[in-house]
């Protein structure tokens, strides 16, 4: 079947997880895609590993939330950035550096926060950032592109110096191996409690149109909107 607004669906056993005892189904609703695009990105696309300094970019939406719980997991030095003050609070909470992008020293304090290796990974929600990504990239360093795509200029001297590598990926596309993968990261997560899925707002069904308008507006990010069809 197609679409999310029912009550019921049929779904492979594979495709199901357990839901702990402490989590709600609200905060459950909020897990798929979000940790499974994060770990994605960060495990099998960006090869993250313990020590690396790793930049979130919208790190107080759902992806980013999760994107920092997994980086911590692997012993990793965040970086979270946003741009208003309860965005930047959340960060912290988390256990991540937080800076804001409207900063106008924003690169300057990206530097002294990553030290003089640079960044080793930045997980990107748009290109329009790009740019300002391959300053901030150390050698080697890696960008996973993850949305909105924009025509940007970029200094492919830098890549080339810095051998750097920037890749674009979808949610959607992913291998058999590929999920099998990341299942076990949201399984393990789950078993270990390294993950807590912020909720922003619960809307119910008489309110869908009232989510989609808050969903699509320029607003002050901090987890998920959930839809509740109970």
């Amino acid at each position: 079947m197609t679409g999310t607004y029912a009550e019921y669906f049929v779904a492979s056993p594979d495709m199901l997880f357990h839901l702990p005892e402490n989590m709600t189904f609200h905060q459950g609703a909020g897990l798929g895609t979000p940790f499974m695009t994060a770990y994605s990105n960060i495990v099998i696309h960006g090869a993250v590993k313990f020590g690396d300094i790793v930049l979130i970019n919208g790190a107080s939406g759902g992806v980013g939330l999760f994107a920092i719980e997994i980086a911590n997991a692997l012993g990793c030095k965040v970086i979270g950035v946003a741009g208003h003050e309860t965005g930047l609070s959340l960060i912290s909470q988390k256990g991540a550096i937080a800076i804001s992008y409207k900063d106008p020293d924003f690169v300057k304090k990206v530097k002294v926060a990553a030290g003089p290796k640079g960044v080793d990974f930045i997980l990107e929600t748009t290109a329009k950032n790009v740019p300002k990504d391959v300053e901030i990239l150390g050698k080697f360093g890696r960008v996973c592109l993850i949305g909105a795509p924009s025509h940007e200029t970029v200094d492919f001297d830098m890549v080339l110096m810095k051998e750097l590598t920037i890749k674009g990926t979808q949610a959607t596309s992913v291998t058999p191996e590929q999920y099998r993968i990341m299942k076990a990261g949201l399984d393990k997560a789950l078993e270990e409690g390294s993950i807590n899925p912020i909720v922003e707002k619960v809307y119910t069904i008489d309110q869908i149109a009232q989510a989609h308008n808050d969903l699509m507006a320029p607003r002050s990010t901090a987890g998920k909107l959930i839809l509740d069809l109970s």
